[in-house]
């Protein structure tokens, strides 16, 4: 955690090659530490060496699946296509399968690939069995895809804004929510004591913004308006505004 530390802070002061070896370094030590893995991959992307940053996303996402962990990972290619999005994920997701982060994920990047059925299996019963507002955001933007009505997309977008808001970073001491992670917490003071799990259920659009596709997902473009339907939904607007 220390370590993660110094290189966040090195990170502030632009001191790119001390950053990038202290990120390794606090990896090295605590591979299972989220921010560490997303730094430490990052840091070796900028190094050009692509294939040990995968590994290392690799390695924690078979702990521990995290959104951060897959922008990381997307970060390797950023110029690939959606199609080739998908293919190249395909390893990082069957690390953990189960997992459903692999399963948001998946679901993700083949909306972003126009690849709807595909997108709706991914998805699986998330939507029944631990119906998020990341997860409604999902089946809203498949729904579109399909060319559902308005009306259903509307519905599933309405659910999305009082949903439960998913796992994010809380303190195991005194129940704050951090919309990133600190090695101190912001509101009790204490040291190491902030885990990704899922808080107390509140209401409301997430600190992180994790619920509305992280992948920078573009909806696919609705169809032109005519004169006897409503114009079509922004899904992109409304994410942005939480409205």
């Amino acid at each position: 955690v220390l370590a993660l530390q110094e290189a966040r802070g090195l990170l502030d002061d632009q001191s790119s090659i001390e950053m990038r070896e202290a990120a390794i370094e606090a990896n090295r030590k605590s591979p299972d530490l989220i921010p560490a893995a997303a730094m430490a991959a990052r840091s070796l992307t900028l190094k050009g060496d692509k294939k040990a940053a995968a590994r290392v996303v690799r390695k924690s996402w078979e702990v521990q699946p995290h959104p951060d962990l897959a922008a990381a990972f997307a970060e390797i290619e950023p110029e690939e296509t959606p199609a080739a999005r998908v293919k190249r994920f395909a390893p990082l997701i069957a690390a953990n399968p189960g997992h459903d982060e692999s399963r948001l994920l998946a679901a993700e990047l083949n909306v972003a690939a126009e690849d709807f059925p595909a997108a709706r299996r991914a998805l699986g019963d998330m939507v029944t069995r631990h119906p998020t507002q990341r997860a409604l955001a999902i089946i809203a933007a498949i729904e579109r895809g399909e060319g559902a009505d308005d009306a259903i997309v509307r519905g599933w977008l309405a659910k999305a804004l009082t949903a439960p808001r998913g796992p994010q970073w809380c303190c195991d001491k005194c129940q704050s929510i951090h919309a990133e992670w600190h090695p101190i917490c912001d509101n009790c003071g204490g040291f190491d004591t902030l885990s990704w799990r899922e808080p107390v259920e509140t209401i409301g659009p997430g600190p992180t913004g994790a619920e509305m596709l992280p992948l920078i997902v573009k909806p696919p473009a609705p169809p032109p308006p005519t004169d006897d339907r409503d114009e079509p939904i922004d899904l992109a607007a409304i994410a942005r505004s939480g409205n």
